[in-house]
């Protein structure tokens, strides 16, 4: 039976019906009297000492501990705290005369948020471009930047081009580990502990391996009997946080991420498997919305928001793409994008029915999504594939 602790007020009319029928001359309701003024301080104390007796019973469950708690949880399954945020770090391609020398430590800046990146190692240019090595200063998932973000050397060197752009992603970067994924790790290592290489153990392997690690799958017999394979996204986490303010999702980890997790999985495997890391592919999906807006049409900009109407629906069908797992969610054999998590997502954000109010902003009256492929609403996924946003078509009814 859950623990009921009583409440300030509830206290102080006990102590005074209690105070009332050792001294029935005393005015206990009086409210300027000392009577009434200690039956509150007294009812505050009381409430609040039943109130930390009822945390205490729920510090030692997971789900329902204090951070405090669940940072004891996480030194005694996994003796750590929580993990740390994550640099981000990539290449950064530069121009400029052959022979020119860009040092370690030159430092790149994104002028749109103002993230620097330092090269990590000196490098020479043998013609008249080259690839920079970059590390990013600060940590978390907002220091990732899309290939081709244009970059800016603060002081550039002798010889070498102030115009710079990203080589592909500036990837891996990661926030501070979350309570909730915190508590999910603890949950799961008490649910499923270590058993001797299924499914969760690889898992775990993987996540061990570094921080920028996110999602995960594993496939069984990828290359034939005694092979399996690890997909793993790195970088953005918190994918709500990331759309809402303007920050590229980035997933794809770097080739020097991926070569790391595998040494470190090949250090943990089961001797008779062979392991194979790698990053997920990435596959466009075009999605085609039409709705029916309560208001106004697609450019207008409700109050309190900075993004038209349009702009707010294609941000909801990005957030439901990017939340779908590697593989796809599961349906017996396969994975899937599924339709239907489209549309609820777009409800959770920006419905303006009377059961279900928009989480953002109130909007939207209907809307309903095209199949998302030739043969049924939900598109099939391959294993190894994360789904990116291609081409959102919002149709206003």
């Amino acid at each position: 039976m859950a623990l009921q602790f009583k409440k300030p007020s509830e206290v102080s009319l006990e102590y005074r019906q209690r105070l009332k029928a050792l001294k029935p001359e005393v005015n206990v309701d009086q409210t300027d009297s000392d009577w009434y003024i200690r039956s509150l301080v007294l009812g505050g104390v009381i409430s609040g000492v039943y109130a930390d007796q009822s945390k205490i019973a729920d510090d030692p469950f997971p789900q329902s501990a204090r951070r405090e708690a669940v940072q004891k949880h996480l030194f005694t399954y996994f003796n750590r705290d929580f993990l740390a945020p994550t640099q981000a770090d990539g290449f950064a391609a530069v121009t400029g005369t052959p022979g020119s020398t860009v040092p370690a430590l030159t430092e790149f800046v994104y002028t749109p948020n103002g993230n620097v990146y330092q090269a990590s190692a000196p490098i020479v240019l043998v013609g008249a471009s080259g690839l920079v090595p970059v590390t990013s200063v600060s940590s978390g998932q907002e220091q990732n930047l899309l290939s081709n973000a244009a970059l800016t050397i603060s002081s550039p060197p002798v010889g070498i081009q102030p115009a710079s752009l990203s080589f592909g992603n500036i990837a891996n970067g990661k926030n501070q580990e979350s309570l909730e994924e915190a508590v999910q790790a603890i949950l799961t290592r008490i649910r499923q502990p270590p058993a001797g290489g299924t499914e969760n153990d690889y898992k775990t392997f993987t996540r061990e391996a570094s921080s920028s690690v996110v999602d995960i799958n594993v496939l069984r017999y990828i290359y034939g009997l005694g092979t399996l394979g690890i997909v793993f996204t790195a970088g953005t986490t918190d994918i709500d946080a990331a759309l809402n303010g303007g920050v590229p999702v980035v997933r794809m980890p770097s080739a020097a991420l991926i070569n790391e997790v595998q040494a470190y999985v090949e250090a943990k495997k089961v001797l008779t498997d062979c392991v194979y890391v790698f990053g997920p592919t990435e596959a466009l999906q075009n999605v085609t919305v039409r709705v029916r807006y309560s208001s106004g049409d697609h450019l207008t900009i409700p109050t309190g928001q900075t993004l038209t109407q349009q702009q707010l629906v294609i941000r909801e069908v990005q957030r439901a793409i990017y939340k779908t797992p590697p593989g796809g969610r599961r349906f017996g054999a396969s994975g899937f994008l599924v339709l239907s998590e489209i549309e609820e997502v777009i409800d959770l954000g920006l419905s303006a029915l009377p059961y279900t109010e928009g989480n953002y902003t109130q909007i939207l009256l209907d809307r309903q999504a095209d199949d998302l492929s030739a043969t049924g609403p939900n598109r099939l996924m391959l294993s190894t594939e994360i789904i990116v946003p291609g081409t959102i078509t919002v149709v206003q009814l």
